[in-house]
């Protein structure tokens, strides 16, 4: 504008001084300096003006080669063998367009053979679940993860929830349906289990799918010397192996978790969960879980070495039906009275050598609504990670039923992980 100013000044005064030294010009002529003056400042602020577009798309194009060349670097850069790779799954980048979130696709893919009931279900070879999920920001105060799983030709949403990471007076909540905080296991999908499938006490008081359902989660820090949250969870309370309650029935959740770091090299965490609903019998179901882990990772050798050590001890109070005088026609079997069980696992995820992992587990299990029986085993698996997209696992276990009897089984699992994925919970 300065300069545009500047030419004007300089047009005027040439026109000044041409005026001064002609004698009394007339008036043609002075109309036609004018318009010769007019038409000069147009040019020049048409000429300026395309230099101002010029400009202005020469920054968009720098801004938008800066934004590409940051995705590629987050979402295309191939993995470097060379440095091992320890997660099952690769992260999802930081900035994720609203208009295009990141995307994931996961199969999970097993071949077993052996007698245990659980594998024989299924056919010997089995696609047994395809994730797909998607992630993204909604707005600048909140976020969105969808999970969805597509098993034997259904589809089921697994998770759908928002978080509004920033709510005042230092909570954090989350509105959808999501896997219930109780302990660890139960918040990890099946691609992310360290082991080909659930421990006994999971299945066996929760269920295959564990317990997840629609509700609402509000979780905060709060003010210890070491790092602990507390959070709390109302959802539907639709869990048939546990609640079953009616339709106005609702479960109620608290967690507290805490976490400390024992040296720059290994940390320790452990989380103490509650859960209560109505089940089926119009009575309540009360469960509990003491879960704590034990991480090492020497920074010295961060991709060839690691060990993971998790217990997880469960118990269960289900108030059955009371019995009435005289007691129950013949062949009722319905849970009568309080019953009482508990189950734990305990297993070891050892990383030996650059993608290569040794774990076991242990497993025991009283039944729900027959604490007088119970099954326990244990299993061993060796997993390869060729890259941080791929897992390939060998297990083999044993369980012995009290139903059954001892069973065995063979799996071997494959996953592979396509698109951007986010990280799950540490």
């Amino acid at each position: 504008m300065r300069k545009i100013i500047t030419a004007i000044a300089i047009c005027l005064l040439m026109a000044t001084c041409s005026f001064s030294q002609e004698a009394e010009p007339s008036l043609e002529e002075i109309q036609q300096q004018i318009q010769e003056l007019q038409e000069q400042m147009r040019e020049m602020m048409e000429l300026y003006q395309l230099r101002i577009e010029v400009l202005e798309e020469q920054i968009r194009q720098l801004k938008q080669l800066s934004e590409d060349e940051q995705a590629e670097e987050e979402t295309d850069t191939p993995p470097d063998v060379r440095q091992g790779t320890v997660p099952a799954t690769p992260s999802a980048p930081r900035s994720v367009s609203l208009m295009n979130p990141a995307i994931s696709v996961i199969p999970d893919f097993t071949y077993s053979v052996g007698n245990d009931p659980v594998w024989e279900e299924a056919d010997p070879f089995q696609l047994r679940e395809v994730e797909v999920a998607f992630s993204a920001s909604i707005d600048p105060i909140a976020s969105a993860q969808v999970y969805l799983a597509l098993e034997d030709g259904e589809l089921d949403a697994e998770e759908a929830f928002a978080v509004f990471p920033y709510v005042p007076g230092g909570f954090s909540v989350k509105l959808g349906k999501f896997k219930s905080n109780f302990g660890k296991q139960n918040t990890l999908h099946t691609h992310s289990w360290f082991q080909a499938n659930q421990p006994l006490a999971m299945r066996t008081m929760l269920g295959e799918e564990g317990l997840a359902d629609v509700g609402l989660s509000v979780n905060r820090l709060i003010p210890t010397p070491w790092f602990s949250d507390v959070t709390v969870e109302v959802a539907g309370g639709g869990n048939e192996e546990v609640f079953s309650g009616s339709r106005s029935d609702l479960s109620y959740l608290g967690a507290w978790r805490s976490f400390w770091d024992l040296s720059d090299n290994a940390n320790l965490e452990a989380q103490l969960s509650l859960i209560t609903g109505r089940n089926a019998s119009g009575h309540s179901t009360g469960l509990g879980n003491v879960a704590v882990t034990y991480r090492y990772k020497p920074l010295s050798s961060a991709t060839r070495a690691s060990f993971l050590w998790r217990t997880e001890l469960l118990f269960e109070n289900y108030q059955g039906a009371d019995e009435p005088e005289g007691g129950f026609d013949k062949g009722f079997e319905g849970v009568i009275g309080l019953q009482r069980s508990t189950g734990v696992f305990s297993y070891v995820d050892w990383q030996f050598t650059r993608g290569w992992f040794l774990g076991a587990r242990a497993d025991y299990v009283e039944h729900p609504w027959d604490p007088s029986k119970h099954d326990a085993g244990g299993a061993l698996t060796l997993t390869w990670f060729p890259s941080e997209f791929q897992k390939l696992r060998l297990q083999a276990e044993r369980i012995d039923y009290d139903d059954f009897g001892p069973r065995s089984a063979l799996v071997l699992e494959y996953i592979f992980a396509i698109g951007a994925h986010g990280a799950h919970p540490f």
